[in-house]
């Protein structure tokens, strides 16, 4: 169901090196130091790194540029660096890639922000920052100012990427909004100044900084929604994505439930810039006309890549077209993606029901202590009712209310996830209620499929999904299998 296909995507890549796309922001240079550890230094408890090699990328900003060029945009950026060596060298870089370079101003007094990561054995050891952090000074403003008002018709879209270095800082964000008012504008802002960013398209933020613009906590569910719903609302965007690292990214808009994708990437050994992939892949998709949630599926795979590498580094469209190829053949995913909260899974839902193909969803619950064969054919048969199997979950409190002080013998976050790992079942939703009642009202099913010796009248549940003009489907029961019977069989022969 959450597929982007390789055809879709292709026929949206197709269509970037059509855009021209001017990032504006924080310019950085990131300085690597390659070298390898095989003794700690007698000084102090610190490892000692052979160096074997340095390297330079742009950073911050500019490296959204560097994104957007891998892509096959056409790109131009707006910021200031200083006058010196950091500052030639990421000019020069940015020129040897191709990029325009004509909208980086220099401001004498301001050092450029220098990165220095030393990495060994593909890991990073420390990182030093070599930085100024202060406003752009009056007079260069005037001249930002007025290439962009001279500029701004050149351009498809535009980003503004945020490292709270001083660019946007002083209300000089709001000049420069009221510059492109009426165009496409996407953000990357800080929390500091996330006030700011009132009125651009769409905000894109970690968790953290989430959580920190929002003073909602987004390591749950609830808290999640209620930081997206919150800055969606207070600062009138279109759009606000949430990456969340392990656990994907989530998406607000306005007038339409949230969404959430799992995250794609089995391996990750640096996350460094990856945020500026997914602002370059959100804005270049929305530059062509694609719809949000489908933007944030595409980064979704731009992400997953560039996490793979090492250092701060870039997609480009066949990496992504491979990526998008690779979740068609083996769609696998962490099963703990599948676990949702009953908000969020009826967030889910809502959103799957108003897209143009909705599926027909299907509902079974029960407490699932021991698994059996049973189980197994009562999920396969529930799943073939319709296109989605959510699978309700007795919590721990609820099965002793139901099975007694001894029972469950698994508790709720292993039967969640042994569920989850079923390829038949889409999600899987807890719920503390000692009958599904509650839950079905709030998902309202398709189809309710129940297992077991039941007669459709004697079902409390039956009346309920008949009223929204649901059916229900009773399996019946496979002879001598029970998890009552199991762990009976597990006392007798212990």
């Amino acid at each position: 169901m959450n597929l982007l296909h390789r055809s879709r995507a292709r026929s949206i890549t197709d269509r970037f090196p059509d855009q021209r796309i001017l990032v504006i922001g924080d310019l950085m240079l990131d300085h690597w130091v390659w070298g390898s550890v095989s003794r700690i230094s007698p000084e102090a408890p610190i490892p000692v790194v052979d160096v074997q090699r340095h390297s330079y990328t742009p950073g911050g900003a500019a490296n959204v540029v560097s994104n957007l060029k891998a892509l096959g945009s056409q790109v131009e950026i707006l910021g200031v660096v200083g006058a010196d060596d950091p500052g030639r060298r990421l000019r020069a870089l940015l020129r040897r890639q191709g990029i325009g370079t004509e909208g980086i101003f220099i401001q004498k007094a301001r050092p450029t922000s220098l990165k220095t990561r030393i990495i060994a054995h593909s890991q990073q050891v420390v990182r030093a920052d070599l930085e100024q952090r202060k406003a752009v000074d009056e007079a260069l403003w005037t001249q930002i100012l007025a290439w962009l008002d001279e500029n701004r018709e050149r351009f498809t879209g535009f980003l503004l990427s945020d490292y709270n270095k001083g660019l946007f800082w002083d209300g000089r964000l709001r000049e420069m909004l009221r510059c492109l008012e009426g165009r496409p504008v996407l953000a990357g802002p800080k929390p500091e100044n996330i006030e700011e960013f009132r009125g651009v398209e769409m905000l894109a933020l970690n968790a953290l900084e989430a959580r920190v613009a929002s003073g909602h906590d987004t390591t749950s569910e609830e808290g999640l929604q209620r930081a997206g719903e919150d800055l969606l609302e207070r600062l009138g965007c279109r759009a606000v994505l949430v990456t969340l690292g392990e656990r994907g990214m989530a998406l607000f808009e306005e007038g339409r439930p949230w969404k959430q994708v799992p995250a794609l990437a089995s391996q990750v050994y640096d996350v460094s810039g990856a945020g500026d992939t997914v602002l370059s892949v959100m804005g270049l998709a929305r530059s062509v006309g694609v719809a949000p949630e489908e933007a944030m599926r595409l980064a979704s795979h731009a992400a997953a890549v560039v996490v793979r590498k090492v250092g701060t580094a870039t997609v480009d469209r066949e990496e992504l077209l491979a990526s998008l190829e690779r979740d068609e053949e083996n769609p696998v995913r962490d099963p703990k993606t599948k676990i949702l909260s009953p908000s969020a899974a009826q967030a889910r839902l809502e959103a799957l029901r108003t897209s143009q193909s909705p599926p027909r969803i299907v509902f079974t619950n029960g407490c699932f202590d021991l698994l059996h064969v049973g189980h197994l054919r009562t999920l396969l048969t529930a799943r073939r009712q319709g296109d989605l199997l959510v699978v309700g979950l007795n919590s721990d409190r609820s099965v002793r209310a139901l099975k007694g002080p001894e029972r469950p013998l698994n508790l709720q976050d292993e039967r969640a996830e042994m569920l989850a790992g079923l390829e038949c079942v889409d999600l899987v939703v807890l719920f503390d209620e000692d009958t599904p009642l509650a839950l079905l009202e709030r998902l309202r099913p398709d189809v309710h499929v129940k297992g077991g010796d039941y007669r459709e009248e004697d079902l409390p549940e039956a009346a309920l999904v008949r009223s929204w003009g649901g059916r229900v489907v009773l399996t019946g029961v496979v002879p001598e299998r029970s998890s009552s019977l199991l762990a009976e069989r597990i006392r007798q022969n212990p």
